[in-house]
């Protein structure tokens, strides 16, 4: 056998490292999301969103920002709402109680900052919230198991991407 040689000899390393990479388990494919972890996700997020949205309404004198955090209060609530619909038909899944340790850490966060600052942390907050929202329906929208939680997924898309739309062009002060 005669070895030819390559126009880019590092390709062949490349693609043996790749190789031991992948048999050795660390590249892997994403796990489709299981409806529990979907749903306390998804849950937390409306949480966050609707308690985050309140501390803005009370602490923020920037007009944009309060219209967010109207819109995010509104939209927030209607998908809980759609999403305890559902949940309420089925002894498989729960809701949660209460944000988890990160969201109630933001908020506790939040609640401590005034003026500038608290702007500053909100829009932060919300840009990166609804980033990782936005993730999660488009993820569970096309992979999801459950039929009925992928189409809330789908159907409830269309308004976090606006929501994280929106939030990208609130000012940062």
């Amino acid at each position: 056998m005669t070895l030819k040689h390559h126009r880019f000899p590092g390709a062949f390393a490349l693609g043996l490292a790749g190789l031991a990479l992948v048999s050795s388990g660390i590249v892997r494919a994403q796990q489709p999301i299981p409806a529990q972890d979907f749903v306390t996700q998804t849950a937390v997020a409306n949480m966050f969103g609707m308690e985050s949205a309140t501390l803005a309404l009370h602490k923020t004198n920037s007009a944009a920002i309060k219209d967010f955090a109207h819109r995010l209060a509104d939209d927030h609530a209607a998908a809980t709402s759609s999403l305890r619909r559902i949940i309420s038909k089925r002894s498989d899944i729960a809701l949660p109680d209460r944000p988890d340790g990160k969201h109630l850490d933001l908020l506790r966060d939040l609640s401590d900052k005034q003026g500038a600052d608290f702007d500053r942390a909100y829009v932060d907050a919300q840009r990166s919230a609804h980033r990782e929202s936005t993730v999660l329906m488009e993820r569970y929208a096309g992979e999801g198991a459950d039929p009925e939680l992928k189409s809330f997924a789908a159907q409830t898309l269309p308004v976090f991407r606006e929501l994280e739309r929106k939030a990208r062009e609130l000012p940062a002060p």
